[in-house]
């Protein structure tokens, strides 16, 4: 029986699947087993998987990620569960940290990493995503209170304490699962995956609205604010600096809108503008330091863009989430 249980949820990656087979089987540790879930793939998905799979189950449907892991979880062995989202590709030693680690650390629970400063596609915004996930990642502490779904691995001990949840931020709402019910989740900046994703503009806007709209419905439905500045953190893996630089973004946009018509409030707009670009400001040279000036120049306008965008999906989440508790509650007392 294999000690330790590799599950890739997949959907439609015959452009990325291979290589991701491929880097968990180049791992040094060996005691593993290889599920792969497909949900239900169009493409040459499974039968690339069949060829480096102990394990390929199909799911009829399109089915949430959420439940692709899960019936993943149900056949496998292993006392270790560890998921690898299917565009991603592992390191050879990144198994053998993860077993490491449990060995030495009996009372954690859960262990996540983070995406690496690479990515292969060197298009702007494939390029500033991966980069600026590293950059906020890397900063994080060592106790976090969230996984991150391209790299996380828990004991099949602590998943049986959890729920599903149906939504895209599926691994966010494991994690708080985790940490209500006692549970300590471990955060090992050296365990870091290559992301094989490429954005371009709508792809990125898509993404980052949706996003924060989950994790805002995550946040009532766990009480994130109690979470919130606790070791040393915002909630899930934003910070508090992030948290406020996607406060201000649109609130410097609305104080600039305003300025035209009175002008007493544009002292207001610039200092606003100053706090939120001190917030960013060593991300924005990490970026110019990685990729030249001219990179970390164009993503001053996009990370700001990009601040409004995450703040419309977490105002649009919250609203969506109190709307259905009001509809619910209106049912109930017809009942």
């Amino acid at each position: 029986m294999p000690s330790m249980s590799v599950i890739v949820p997949a959907y439609n990656r015959e452009d990325v699947i291979e290589q991701c087979l491929r880097g968990i089987r180049s791992s040094a540790y060996k005691d593993y087993e290889l599920i792969v879930v497909d949900c239900a793939s169009t493409d040459r998905t499974f039968p690339i998987a069949k060829l480096y799979a102990d394990a390929v189950i199909q799911l009829y449907g399109r089915a949430e990620r959420a439940r692709a892991r899960s019936r993943g979880v149900e056949v496998s062995k292993g006392q270790l569960i560890v998921n690898v989202d299917s565009d991603v590709v592992i390191k050879p030693d990144t198994l053998e940290i993860i077993n490491l680690y449990f060995s030495r650390h009996q009372d954690i629970d859960a262990l996540t990493g983070c995406l690496s400063k690479e990515n292969p596609y060197q298009d702007f915004f494939s390029q500033y995503k991966s980069l600026y996930m590293h950059y906020h990642f890397i900063k994080l502490p060592e106790r976090v209170n969230f996984l991150y779904g391209s790299i996380y691995a828990i004991r099949r001990v602590a998943w049986r304490d959890c729920g599903s949840y149906a939504g895209i931020a599926d691994d966010t709402a494991l994690g708080q699962q985790l940490i209500l019910s006692g549970r300590k989740i471990a955060f090992l900046k050296e365990l870091q995956v290559t992301h094989l994703k490429k954005y371009s503009l709508l792809p990125f806007i898509k993404n980052d609205f949706i996003i924060p709209f989950e994790w805002a419905k995550i946040f009532l439905q766990y009480r994130g604010f109690r979470q919130l500045g606790r070791d040393k953190t915002g909630f899930a893996h934003a910070s508090k600096e992030q948290l406020l630089s996607v406060i201000l973004a649109p609130s410097i946009f609305i104080f600039l809108l305003v300025s035209f018509f009175s002008h007493y409030f544009n002292l207001a707009a610039l200092c606003l503008i100053f706090i939120w670009y001190l917030l960013n400001a060593r991300f924005i040279k990490f970026l110019a330091q990685e990729k030249g000036f001219a990179f970390g120049s164009g993503a001053v306008f996009i990370t700001f863009l990009d601040n409004i965008i995450m703040a419309s999906g977490i105002v649009c989440g919250l609203l969506d989430t109190l709307a259905l508790r009001r509809l619910f509650k209106e049912r109930n007392a017809c009942l």
